[in-house]
């Protein structure tokens, strides 16, 4: 005779203790699933709060490189401008006429610093005799030009030598007046957007900010003297 197992009650043909116990295992899965999600996720924001410390730090790791970078630069800029003013006022070939000279033109080819009227007259006095040697060296030493004759190789040598000394005026002079005429050119919009600031009730500095920053872009050497009467007007 066999026994059947004893069955619990049934609802709609199923067992209830049996799906009880599964619901009841289910149920405490869930609850161990949540509780093991409460104490492994970690905070979203902490990552990116992280994040931002480092790229903070990164940040001012490189404005502190390049600030250091730009001042050791103009550092030893100033070292050599110095250097050379000395050697200039020990051979009593510095006036000071002659460096504002140098200055009035190095403002007209939009070179701002005045440090550079002494490296422009140090140059005047190294590059003729550094050209001239190098000319006497390949006209009549190496005999490179062996067809040239004493007039030809005279006027080369000369040539070069004259180079050497009118080379960095004739620089500033072309400089000056490319910017010129690129000042030229955008004047007449610069004037009409004057026009139309002061209409609009804008004061003079911000008339000339204005004008700045609309025609930096388009024409960069307008732009960049209409910020500076900005800031002296300022």
């Amino acid at each position: 005779m066999i026994i059947a197992p004893p069955t619990g009650p049934r609802l709609l043909g199923f067992d209830v203790i049996l799906i009880g116990s599964v619901l009841a295992a289910i149920a405490a899965m869930a609850v161990m699933l949540a509780i093991y999600a409460a104490v492994t996720v970690k905070d979203p924001m902490a990552k990116r709060i992280k994040a931002l410390n480092a790229r903070r730090e990164e940040l001012k790791s490189g404005i502190i490189t390049q600030k250091s970078r730009k001042r050791q630069s103009l550092v030893q800029r100033s070292e050599a401008t110095d250097k050379m003013k000395d050697t200039l006022k020990g051979m009593k070939v510095l006036q000071e006429s002659q460096v504002k000279i140098i200055q009035q033109k190095l403002a007209q080819a939009g070179i701002r610093n005045k440090e550079y009227a002494v490296v422009v007259i140090f140059a005047r006095m190294v590059l003729p005799i550094t050209l001239g040697f190098i000319g006497a060296i390949v006209l009549y030493w190496t005999n490179t030009f062996p067809d040239w004759g004493s007039i030809k190789r005279f006027a080369a040598f000369a040539f070069l030598v004259i180079a050497g000394y009118k080379g960095p005026e004739v620089y500033l002079k072309n400089r000056a007046n490319k910017r010129t005429n690129e000042i030229r050119k955008g004047l007449p919009d610069a004037l009409d957007l004057l026009v139309i600031c002061a209409e609009a009730g804008l004061t003079v500095d911000a008339a000339f900010n204005r004008v700045a920053k609309e025609l930096g872009r388009a024409y960069p050497e307008l732009g960049d003297e209409f910020a500076l009467h900005h800031r002296v007007i300022v």
